[in-house]
């Protein structure tokens, strides 16, 4: 599990076993402990390293999209 601060969100990039030796990769944003969000990415994975970074990737560009929707702002991926 990967984890970045994006805003005010937290973003969790996690995986889990679609189906034997295929991985997908999901994530979770969070604000204050609530969650905001989950997203189950479509492509399957040979490695679970992969499909936590393509989670974590698609929840940073979610996490930034919702931060220029409420506060007319991009702050970037860091």
């Amino acid at each position: 599990m990967a984890h970045r601060k994006i805003g005010y969100f937290d973003v969790e990039g996690t995986c889990y076993v679609a189906k034997p030796g295929r991985w997908r990769g999901k994530y979770v944003i969070s604000e204050d402990g609530e969650e905001v969000a989950e997203h189950l990415c479509k492509t399957l994975h040979e490695d679970e390293e992969q499909a936590c970074q393509e989670g974590l990737t698609l929840g940073i560009t979610a996490a930034r999209q919702l931060m220029k929707e409420r506060e007319g702002f991009d702050p970037g991926e860091e």
